[in-house]
């Protein structure tokens, strides 16, 4: 198999660019007061308002299921609901957010379901160049932008790449290769950031280096690791294909029938069949007939998602589990054909 952007569609799910930014008149937001954090969102908010159209969310006022669904959907981290004055600016098409008062001022971030780095940083670029024309950043001639954890000063930048890695899992290659890409200026997390486990093969690539680098160097140092990982990842998908493609086989097509045949259905068995059935696509057991789509039922299916989705809020688990197994009997089965 070559790098066709059908292949490359297999192994990443999409591309981050993160800033990190704090305004000189200000400590940082741990060693902040109520009243200066509260001063720093209406800042932000103000500055923004003059750049785009953004939705303002006062962490302290969301209820519990929003709060998880502004995470489920990569919007905010756990960190920022813990957080005095913690407040989050999100763009209309929600791939744009802006977290105050992290762990620095401002968190900005750019997600694209797509692998372009250089795009992501294009836009969420043009927005920081807006907002420090009219906010002081703390920034310092030789160190450049100077932010709360030492790690990231410099350009303040975290380019990331979530990654879909079963071929290097399975065969624990990956393990191996942590060391050698942490040399090497990256890092390996869970699908949430830091401190997470990977969940069903997804791991975000990123820099950890963001001193003595340009942007653009960061940018490419990620871009040749993601492309080195396709590669190995590519290799070892035929090696388990050669060694364990019917056991692999009847694993992926009995998760697939569980999902499109059944009653009720709980979230982890939601979760575990998926990450099989998701396997079984980029194996060449079953063809998406809507790629888009089907990323979009696995974000929808998610926790909060789903009971915001479908109105059930309120509802019981049991309740849930009836619903949930009414729409994969009925989405998934549309999304996903077999290839026999």
């Amino acid at each position: 198999m070559a790098r066709t952007p059908e292949f490359i569609e297999t192994l990443v799910i999409s591309t981050r660019i993160r800033l990190a930014r704090n305004l000189a008149a200000y400590p940082f937001p741990e060693k902040m007061t109520e009243a200066q954090a509260q001063d720093v969102a209406y800042l932000v908010g103000k500055a923004l308002k003059e750049l785009d159209d953004f939705k303002a969310y006062s962490i302290g006022a969301l209820s519990p299921i929003e709060t998880k669904l502004l995470q489920e959907q990569h919007l905010i981290s756990p960190a920022l609901t813990k957080k005095k004055g913690g407040a989050a600016f999100i763009s209309s098409d929600r791939n744009i957010s802006i977290m105050v008062n992290e762990e620095d001022h401002l968190r900005e971030q750019y997600i694209l379901k797509d692998f372009d780095l250089y795009k992501a940083y294009e836009r969420i670029g043009g927005l920081d160049e807006g907002l420090g024309a009219t906010l002081n950043f703390a920034y310092d001639e030789k160190l450049g932008y100077l932010t709360a954890c030492p790690s990231n000063v410099g350009t303040g930048m975290r380019a990331s790449v979530m990654m879909f890695l079963p071929g290097l899992s399975w065969s624990k290659e990956l393990e191996k290769l942590l060391p050698t890409l942490k040399a090497g200026g990256l890092t390996v997390r869970g699908v949430f950031g830091e401190g997470t486990a990977a969940e069903g093969y997804s791991y975000q690539v990123s820099n950890e280096r963001t001193l003595g680098l340009s942007e653009s160097e960061i940018l490419d140092q990620v871009i040749r690791a993601t492309m080195s990982l396709c590669d190995l990842e590519l290799r070892a998908r035929e090696r388990m294909l050669k060694k364990e493609k019917i056991p692999l086989r009847d694993m992926c097509l009995r998760a697939y029938g569980a999902l499109t045949n059944c009653a009720v259905l709980k979230q982890k068995e939601l979760a575990a069949g998926m990450v099989k059935v998701r396997l079984g696509m980029v194996l060449g057991f079953f063809t998406a007939t809507d790629i888009k789509g089907f990323n979009d039922f696995l974000a929808d299916m998610r926790p909060a998602s789903f009971r915001m989705e479908n109105q059930m809020v309120d509802a019981s688990e049991y309740e849930c589990d009836l619903m949930r197994a009414e729409i994969a009997n009925k989405v998934l089965s549309e999304l996903v054909i077999r290839t026999d």
